[in-house]
């Protein structure tokens, strides 16, 4: 609870200071009494970290803090109307351009004082607040710093391997890392890396008891770290491990001698359990002292931790994550402890109920352990059920080994304030959801709990900033990562049921979803900041929109939700609306009142408001291109939202507001950007004004032209292409209906190296009609994925498709599709200088290869380690193909049963045919003779067309 109070007054003091620092308040005549409160806030933060350490044991301090939090939002209520209020005369006088406007009747005289008023009035309940807190004996105090939160937890070296199933493996794996002598640095670290409860100091314990870590150390070293990483007490641990008492000495040479004479000569393994430490000059001091020690050749270090950042900082030799166990060795170690004897009789509906709770531990041991310990001692069907339905996965306990305690250890050591109460934000959503990251980050900046800062690197994206904060997360184990690629790294996460659980109790009820329709509109407070609406109830949601008129974030899941109400123009303090789980297909008018919107998603758009530009701090705005009229202007003058970072598509046209150089201004743009109607565009001039090159937070980017008038000169039509120059670091581009003859001089290699796009992960060249040969593109060094699609007049791919200087080309490709090009009857090998002495390697990382649409193509490149091809081709030459584990032809009506002699490769695991008209009857009429050639295969399978 004081962590959410101090998180509002962190809230409230981000609103304050900018809004004083105003121009706008010093004419409305309230800066001083902003300046105050600025002030009366300051002084209730430092009362808070008092009642922090107060509030588990006195109700009267419980009271005082759900007062102060109650306090804390009337005055960030208050504070969102005077910012509107500033908003709203920005939108006016960028309109009139008239300064005179501030005081226009539509800023009444009322409205400031009014205003003026409400600030003074809270001022004054949090004067009496203060007193209050006196009162019951809370005094200012310093925030108190990490190692205040954190619980003693010792571990030691022993093992009941009675309680440890499903590890085997993993065990394997680390021991083979432990003795393996293919280090090159002197005591290496090998960490285990994984969630609080997850097992990594029992993983640790049976490692140090396997025979060949045994036989392969003189010596092993147990020492819990902990928190306290003091290199004297580490040092005396190892001693005391070794010889089983304390020295009597702290000095760190002492005890550096005390353990040379114990290790002279010999080999040891040193386990570092429960490391916290990040600090790499911490690390390095110890180190220092370790190496000092010396030993024989080979002893290594095991440390264990939940944090990524962590092993990074001890310079981690070999990383392992530890993996949650699998449902049947959870059933395996919960059946160990619950139907121990002396415990429950083993019967069907207990084991029925007992499999229903296991889902809730999600494969993490120790909440199986302390859940199956529980019911141990419970020995009938209803006392199981009760466990079943009660609150105890949302109660602490008090115990050591209780999971909550575990893993808000692993909360309370967060870095600061505003990553604990990200996290706490996360219980927003349902248990089991797939979150995306931006979504988190967008809904944390529209909660206040991350603003724009400036650093020592110059200025701070918010974005950036909540990215630091979800990377935190994750290495603490909190978040753990989902879906993922090459280009944008980590899109998505889930959180373990139980992190889950410890999530919604720290958030302290601050924020609000209606799942299973858990409360009706009753039960929603009027000045709910967070509300995440999930039903079916279409109605319902015009009625949140009238009651909930403070609400700061707004997500619906609801089909049933045709239409946003006029109200939704009501919430002026909403700064994140997402309405992507809805049928809405049109935006109210009164939308464009939502000045301080942020973040807005959407479906599919048919159509905005008029004044959509009057949405100046909009940074994110999201819908699926699907849905797309690609000849239609949806946005214009979309250039005037200067604060736009996300757009997914902007269309060219001659209409108003529609041009190209509407981009100029949207210098913030990051992620993806499409830009379509590229025809209408005609000149250098004209595409040089998107500015593309100095947007240098895009990603990937999408660059096409509808049909273009084959009479257009090709001069002119090269020269957009060169005005569209990306920057350098783009890591995806898709060109798509280029009509012009040359491709544009960021992809053209010159003296054999690509001037340009050296970062490309993703490269797709679609409808390139005029072009007669492929660009060269065999020397970018990160090309993952490369599409090239109906280049009509490419004849033969040869020399140049490879041309560069580098010894291997395409290094890293992995997928490859050629499809449509009618016209194209070769593709050879890359060419050998005459005057090189060394061998080329292409294609070295080649795993997926697609060929579609080139009845003229007979004979691929030697592709060796190609392991799977998918072919709407008929190619001759496969047997050369010797490392193919995958084979799917389809639709070649012209190959014949000679084109399949398969017993070559031998890697060949399996066959589709579909499609081949002349083959089937061939393998069906003479089966005999033609099933040997592929009978080796273990899968085959063959379809008629």
């Amino acid at each position: 609870m004081a962590e959410a109070a101090l998180s509002c007054v962190g809230v409230i003091l981000n609103k304050i200071l900018p809004l004083a620092a105003d121009e706008i308040s010093r004419v409305w005549g309230v800066k001083k009494d902003l300046q105050k409160l600025a002030k009366k806030v300051e002084m209730m933060e430092a009362l808070i970290f008092d009642a922090k350490c107060k509030q588990s044991t006195s109700k009267a301090v419980q009271l005082w803090l759900k007062r102060l939090r109650s306090i804390a939002r009337d005055a960030e209520i208050v504070l969102d109307d005077f910012g509107y209020e500033v908003l709203r005369q920005k939108v006016e006088n960028r309109k009139r351009d008239k300064v005179r406007n501030f005081f226009s009747s539509s800023n009444p005289i009322s409205f400031r004082t009014g205003m003026a008023n409400k600030i003074k009035n809270v001022s004054a309940s949090l004067k009496e607040a203060y007193k209050e807190a006196n009162q019951i004996g809370l005094h200012s105090q310093l925030p108190m710093t990490s190692a205040d939160h954190k619980q003693d937890r010792s571990t030691d070296p022993f093992v009941d391997e009675s309680q440890t199933v499903g590890r085997e493996a993993e065990v394997s794996e680390i021991v083979s890392m432990l003795i393996s002598s293919d280090y090159e640095k002197d005591l290496p670290v090998i960490s285990i890396v994984g969630m609080g409860g997850q097992g990594k100091t029992t993983l640790a314990q049976m490692v140090l008891k396997n025979d060949r870590v045994v036989k392969h150390f003189d010596n092993t070293i147990w020492v819990c770290v902990s928190d306290d990483f003091k290199v004297e007490r580490l040092l005396n641990e190892m001693l005391q491990s070794l010889e089983g008492k304390s020295a009597d000495t702290t000095n760190t040479e002492a005890l550096v001698r005390k353990l040379q004479e114990n290790l002279k000569g010999k080999s040891y393994l040193l386990v570092l359990d429960d490391i916290w430490n990040e600090n790499r000059e911490k690390w390095d001091g110890m180190r220092r002292r370790l190496l000092a020690i010396g030993g024989a050749p080979g002893s290594k270090i095991l440390a264990t931790t939940r944090s990524d950042e962590v092993a990074s900082a001890m310079q981690t030799t070999g990383l392992h994550h530890l993996q949650i166990l699998s449902d049947n060795h959870s059933w395996m170690l919960f059946e160990k402890l619950a139907f121990a004897d002396g415990g429950a009789r083993k019967t069907q509906d207990l084991v029925d109920i007992g499999r229903r709770i296991l889902k809730k531990c999600g494969g993490v041991p120790l909440a199986i352990k302390v859940i199956g310990g529980l019911l141990y001692s419970k020995k009938n069907v209803s006392e199981w059920l009760t466990i079943e339905k009660s609150e105890i996965w949302n109660e602490s306990t008090n115990t050591e080994g209780g999971v909550m305690s575990v893993l808000k250890l692993s909360y309370e050591n967060l870095p600061s304030l505003s990553v604990k109460q990200c996290f706490a934000s996360c219980s927003i959503f349902p248990k089991d959801a797939d979150m995306r990251k931006e979504s988190l980050i967008q809904i944390w900046m529209a909660q206040g709990l991350i603003n724009d800062a400036k650093g020592g690197g110059g200025h701070l994206q918010m974005e950036d900033i909540g990215s630091d904060c979800f990377n935190v997360l994750l290495r603490s184990s909190l978040l753990q990562a989902g879906y993922k690629n090459s280009i944008n790294g980590i899109r998505s996460c889930r959180m373990h049921d139980l992190v889950h659980d410890l999530s919604l109790r720290v958030s302290n009820n601050c924020f609000l979803n209606t799942e299973n329709d858990m409360v009706n509109i009753e039960g929603i407070p009027p000045n709910l900041q967070t509300l995440y609406y999930i039903g079916d109830d279409g109605i319902m949601v015009e009625d949140i929109l009238e009651r909930s008129r403070y609400l700061s974030v707004l997500k619906v899941d609801c089909r049933a939700v045709t239409h946003l109400p006029n109200a939704v123009g009501d919430m002026k303090n909403l700064r994140h609306l997402d309405m992507s789980q809805t049928a809405i297909t049109a935006l109210p008018d009164s939308i464009t009142k939502l000045y301080n919107l942020m973040t807005l998603k959407v479906d599919c758009l048919k159509e905005i408001p008029k004044k959509f530009s009057n949405l100046i701090n909009l940074r994110h705005l999201e819908f699926f291109q699907d849905n797309l009229d690609g000849s239609r202007c949806l946005f214009p003058g979309i250039g005037q939202l200067a604060n736009l970072r996300t757009l997914p598509y902007f269309v060219v046209s001659q209409d108003k507001g529609c041009q190209l150089e509407e981009l100029e201004h949207l210098r913030n743009l990051r992620g993806e950007l499409k830009i379509f109607g590229l025809e209408n565009v005609s000149s250098f001039e004209s595409a040089a004004k998107a500015k593309l090159s100095e947007k240098s937070s895009i990603q990937s980017l999408t660059l096409e032209w509808d049909d273009t008038n084959e009479d257009c000169d090709d001069d002119n039509i090269n020269s957009v292409m060169e005005g569209l120059q990306p920057r350098p670091d783009l890591k995806s581009l898709a060109i798509n209906g280029f009509k012009g003859s040359r491709f544009p001089s960021c992809m053209v290699a010159k003296d054999h190296v690509t001037v340009l796009l050296r970062n490309l992960v993703h490269l797709r060249l679609g409808e390139l009609g005029k072009f007669e040969q492929v660009p060269s593109l065999g020397d970018l060094p990160c090309l993952e994925s490369l599409e090239m699609v109906s280049l009509h007049n490419v004849k033969r791919i040869g020399a140049e498709f490879y041309d560069g200087k580098p010894v291997t080309l395409f290094p890293k490709l992995q997928h490859f599709v050629l499809g449509n090009m009618k016209r194209l009857e070769e593709w050879s090998d890359a060419m050998v200088p005459s005057d090189s002495s060394s061998s080329i390697k292409v294609f070295p990382s080649l795993r997926y290869l697609e060929i579609e649409g080139l009845p003229k193509l007979a004979v691929l490149p030697d592709m060796e380690n190609l392991t799977s091809l998918v072919l709407l081709a008929c190619i001759r030459n496969l047997n050369s193909l010797t490392s193919l584990e995958s084979l799917c032809l389809d639709d070649c009506p012209a190959l014949l049963d000679a084109s399949l002699d398969m017993k070559n490769p031998q890697s060949l695991r399996e066959l589709t045919i579909s499609g081949c008209d002349k083959l089937n009857p061939s393998l069906s009429n003479n089966l005999e003779n033609e099933w040997p050639k592929i009978a080796h295969i273990p899968f085959v399978g063959i379809y008629p067309s």
